[in-house]
């Protein structure tokens, strides 16, 4: 245990030499990998946070564990969504962290099994793919006591269409698209009124 703990802290020193920003501009060059401590550290609760698990079935216990360890430590348990494709790595979530809210990402047409693991796994939200959502999916969901979050939407009509369905969020690569469009919709409403 001792060497992989060794093996583990070399190798994310080594991560953390990477240079994680000039991709994006000059102007985030030398900006180091952070861990997921430290990004609950720099947000100080600002923020609440959607942690997605991908890491695959041998990992999802040890994931689960490491997960629960840092929630704790940041006092972030109950404001943080943590979400998966893999059911598996939910439920080992949920059985480690019974008061986290769990979301239940999913790109099915069959929407049947979501129904069933977010009821199984008691959670409180359907994380599903721009392409499902519509009025009825979040009804469907707002009448199971479930909250809408949908992902990948950066396209601005797209942004428009699923507020307009009633989505409780929005996972977008353009955070500054998200705010337009909010802004947008709420100038049109007070025309309207």
């Amino acid at each position: 245990l001792e060497q992989r703990v060794a093996t583990l802290e070399r190798e994310l020193a080594e991560l953390k030499r990477l240079d994680t920003g000039s991709w994006f501009g000059e102007a985030f060059r030398g900006e180091p990998l952070l861990t997921l401590g430290e990004v609950f550290d720099l947000l100080a609760g600002r923020a609440p946070l959607n942690v997605e698990i991908k890491s695959p079935e041998p990992d999802w216990e040890a994931t689960a564990r490491a997960l629960a360890e840092v929630l704790r430590e940041a006092g972030t348990l109950t404001s943080t969504v943590v979400s998966s494709f893999e059911m598996g790595a939910l439920e080992a979530v949920r059985a480690r962290l019974p008061e986290v809210r769990i979301g239940v990402l999913w790109h099915s047409l069959d929407l049947v099994p979501a129904w069933e693991w977010a009821q199984r796994l008691q959670a409180t939200s359907l994380h599903p793919f721009v392409g499902l959502v519509s009025d009825d999916l979040v009804d469907a969901a707002r009448g199971r006591g479930l909250r809408v979050y949908t992902w990948t939407v950066n396209d601005e009509s797209e942004i428009g269409r699923v507020a307009a369905a009633g989505v409780d969020g929005i996972i977008s690569d353009f955070p500054d698209r998200l705010r337009l469009v909010r802004e947008q919709l709420a100038t049109g409403a007070r025309h309207r009124a």
